[in-house]
């Protein structure tokens, strides 16, 4: 579930734009992710659509590899079955051990944004496939590994606003960049989302490599 890399970075406002609208973009309730929300989140997974090429007794991940690295044991990061899976992201929601943000649409979740500066050893994963720059000691990092969003609410802003809402906590909290690892070619369904958003956030390219991008926004 990731893709990354690299290159020169154009400083950018803290705050993510919003991008250009057309009629049909909504303004969702975007809210992070909390301890309290495990069973809404696990049930939003539950009813949202992966992939229909797949078995569908398969498909919920429920987000679970990217998390907090202290849950992790040896190459402890997949479980087999659905079920497992499940189990174990309520756990790590009721734990704190995943953090990111909601997007509520008439008071139910209709999209998720996986975004964190604790999964450290899911980048040094992502490094196997993609040109991610060594972190100096000094540098805050947050990263946007992934997204799902209700087939109801695709293409009305949310993973924007999901992305904007990443960006201002982040610098908020003292973050200097938020990264993220979309194709150069969107082809949905696509985790990461589009290249096209996060330029229009403000990102710009930090590396390429084999059609897979890093970018990243500079919050200071």
């Amino acid at each position: 579930m990731g893709t990354v890399r690299l290159c020169q970075l154009a400083a950018a406002p803290s705050v993510c734009p919003r991008a250009a609208r057309g009629e049909n973009f909504m303004d969702f309730d975007i809210k992070k992710l909390a301890p309290g929300l495990a069973e809404d989140y696990a049930r939003f997974f539950d009813a949202t659509p992966h992939w229909d090429s797949e078995p569908r007794d398969e498909l919920p991940c429920y987000c679970i590899t990217w998390r907090n690295d202290d849950t992790y044991a040896g190459n402890d990061h997949w479980y087999p079955t659905r079920e497992e899976r499940r189990e174990r992201a309520i756990r790590f929601v009721g734990a704190g051990s995943m953090q990111g943000y909601l997007a509520y649409w008439g008071g139910k979740i209709v999209g998720w944004c996986n975004a964190t500066a604790d999964c450290r050893l899911g980048v040094e994963h992502l490094r196997s496939y993609y040109p991610i720059e060594d972190y100096s000691a000094d540098v805050k990092v947050k990263s946007i590994f992934c997204f799902m969003v209700a087939p109801q609410a695709q293409r009305m802003g949310a993973a924007t606003q999901l992305v904007e809402r990443v960006c201002k906590d982040a610098a908020d909290d003292g973050f200097d960049y938020v990264e993220a690892y979309p194709s150069i070619e969107y082809v949905a369904p696509d985790c990461k989302g589009p290249l096209q958003m996060y330029i229009k956030c403000g990102f710009t390219i930090s590396a390429e490599r084999d059609g897979l991008a890093v970018v990243r926004k500079k919050l200071k």
